[in-house]
């Protein structure tokens, strides 16, 4: 959420480059991007932390208000 603060936005790519790198590397890169998918997700659908402000194609994520 910090970054969202910071910078009001992300896209999925800003998104990709923040948190695969983190995730344990006993995942491999399609699981990685699964779970960055899944977090995505949680927060959007479930916590209604995130909203989007893009396409489905080009989501803009930002945080809900």
């Amino acid at each position: 959420m910090g970054y969202l603060v910071k910078y009001g936005y992300a896209s999925k790519e800003d998104i990709d480059k923040l948190i695969l790198d983190i995730l344990p590397n006993v995942l491999d890169k399609k699981q990685k991007e699964n779970k960055v998918i899944n977090l995505i997700y949680a927060m959007h659908k479930k916590d209604k932390t995130l909203v989007n402000k893009g396409t489905s194609r080009k989501p803009i994520w930002k945080k809900f208000v």
